[in-house]
């Protein structure tokens, strides 16, 4: 839809079922009203608009509606908890349905607004982070107008009032383009929510804004103040609603060496494809890594196993801090099946930080290397671990059972900003970690890697790597700090592609035997290489 195009009016779903009708039109943002439309209907319906966005064929567009009561499961197990057997469900007249999206278990029914954008994120100059903050801010906005404060909580996405959740948030995005959504309680039937543990949070109370206030809003006067918001928040009207960084997506903000071609092709939808079908997760989505065209169009992908929420909340990365869930014991056979389907000969294996578990990890990174290893015999593998706070020793024993490979944990920054940085974690522990690893197994290489642009001085990085070459570690990768997301810290310099040839040299210098050093080097960029003397600058 152009900018000029008329409101639409009497828009079918499919014949003879269901009409929609256009609420209004304005730039490149269309806002349909779909009345209660069963969770099937609008799944598929979603699936299409998705496709044809993808191709340009539609504007940005964002479903509001109403479902008749349903359970969806989200992608995360762990977090879909049932309470009542299915059978019972179905005679309350509750349907039941397995979706791919970010989350768990939730309920929907009808006084419930249920918000579902199409949105190609590039097209608005957003990182995923910034779009889940932004739906953050609709509801709470929409809240507001309707009496009801409300919040959002660190770690726990969706909207919170006085302690009690009112609003779901769950996201998926494919090629760029969002769907799934966001849920908002309005006069709804609470009682759906007795039926499972919603979102894996057990002891918290649903509510409602009927029981907040009192008062019964008319859905139909809610979803146009909704629809409003949207217009507000999504369809770039408003440059200033949601506070968007330097990432590639805005990068009319970066320096020239820090541009890059977005990437598509037949490798990088392949890639795409695999990942997305096994519903396996990669740090390069996570992290929002702007080495994702590079790399997926070469057929590769770092995974990122023992799920997605991490037990720190590091300023520099993007990813989910919260409470995981325990590690999927189906992971190392969906990693084999990538593996194949990829035809990969090189592969790098990294996680969240696992605090939470007593090994700390270590027993999964084997179990998916020699479940690999079995099924691919001439793989080679390189494992970019957590620094293992409180179990350095036994994690290190229990990876011996998966050698060899090339063992790597980044210490990321100086000592002198960790506090700022990463403040759940210590340098020195980092270093003795690499130390452990190379006196333990025989025969591997270990690896660091270091960002900067955070406020380091030259000679702070110097001793860096000085320290970590007497930690005998063998490789490097030096790249440059961007702020993935409005909760990480900001860049404090940008260092151009000439100094980081010269931090190369410098590294190859004091004996690394593998070194990569350029403005987009990232610690598992380019780690199948085996050697980079030649390696050009990224750009």
């Amino acid at each position: 839809m152009g900018l000029d195009s008329a409101p639409k009016r009497g828009l079918c779903l499919r014949q003879g079922i269901k009409s929609v009708q256009s609420v209004k039109v304005q730039h490149e943002l269309e806002i349909r009203d779909c009345g209660l439309m069963t969770y099937h209907e609008a799944l598929t319906l979603q699936s299409n608009l998705v496709e044809q966005r993808q191709k340009d064929r539609i504007a940005d567009t964002v479903l509001i509606l109403e479902h008749p009561p349903v359970i969806t499961l989200g992608v995360r197990k762990d977090l879909n908890e049932m309470l009542v057997d299915k059978g019972v469900l179905a005679q309350k007249g509750i349907e039941i349905a397995q979706v791919r999206r970010g989350g768990g278990c939730t309920a929907h029914n009808p006084g419930q607004v249920v918000l579902y954008p199409i949105i190609k994120l590039h097209s608005l100059g957003l990182c995923v982070s910034d779009y889940i903050r932004a739906l953050e801010v609709i509801g709470i906005e929409l809240l507001k107008k309707l009496k009801v404060p409300a919040e959002r909580r660190r770690r726990f996405p969706g909207l919170w009032t006085h302690g009690k959740k009112i609003g779901s948030i769950g996201v998926r995005i494919k090629r760029g383009v969002t769907f799934h959504g966001m849920a908002i309680n309005i006069k709804n039937d609470l009682s759906i929510f007795q039926n499972i543990v919603p979102c894996g949070l057990h002891g918290v109370q649903i509510t409602n804004v009927a029981e907040e206030t009192g008062r019964e809003h008319s859905v139909a006067l809610v979803k146009q103040r909704l629809a409003d918001l949207c217009f507000k928040h999504l369809s770039g009207q408003n440059s200033d609603s949601v506070d968007r960084q330097p990432t590639e997506a805005s990068a009319a903000k970066l320096p020239p060496w820090l541009k890059r071609r977005l990437r598509d092709g037949e490798t990088f939808n392949r890639t795409r494809d695999v990942l997305d079908t096994l519903g396996l997760e990669t740090i390069c989505t996570n992290a929002n890594c702007p080495n994702i065209g590079e790399c997926w169009a070469k057929g590769t992908a770092t995974v990122l196993i023992l799920g997605n929420v991490c037990t720190r909340n590091c300023r520099f990365c993007s990813v989910t801090a919260g409470r995981p869930g325990p590690p999927d014991v189906d992971e190392p056979s969906l990693v084999v099946q990538m593996a194949g389907q990829l035809n990969l000969k090189y592969l790098v294996i990294t996680s969240v930080n696992r605090d939470d578990l007593p090994d700390g990890g270590a027993t999964h990174f084997r179990n998916v290397v020699n479940r690999c290893r079995r099924q691919i015999p001439d793989m080679r593998f390189e494992l970019l671990v957590p620094d293992f706070k409180h179990c350095q020793e036994k994690a290190v024993q229990i990876l011996a059972d998966a050698v060899p490979f090339v063992f790597g944990h980044n210490v990321e920054t100086v000592p002198s900003l960790y506090q700022k940085v990463r403040p759940q974690a210590n340098y020195s522990l980092s270093l003795e970690l690499l130390r452990r690893a190379k006196e333990t197994y025989t025969d591997i290489q270990t690896k660091s890697s270091i960002m900067l642009g955070l406020g380091e001085s030259e000679t702070e990085v110097i001793d860096v790597l000085k320290d970590l070459r007497r930690a005998g570690c063998d490789r490097i990768a030096i790249g440059q700090y961007l702020r993935p997301g409005k909760d990480a810290i900001p860049v404090a310099e940008f260092i151009g592609p000439d100094k980081f040839h010269w931090w190369g040299e410098k590294a190859r210098r004091l004996g690394f035997s593998w070194v990569m050093a350029s403005p987009f080097t990232r610690s598992s960029f380019g780690a199948e290489q085996e050697k980079t003397d030649d390696a050009p600058i990224l750009s």
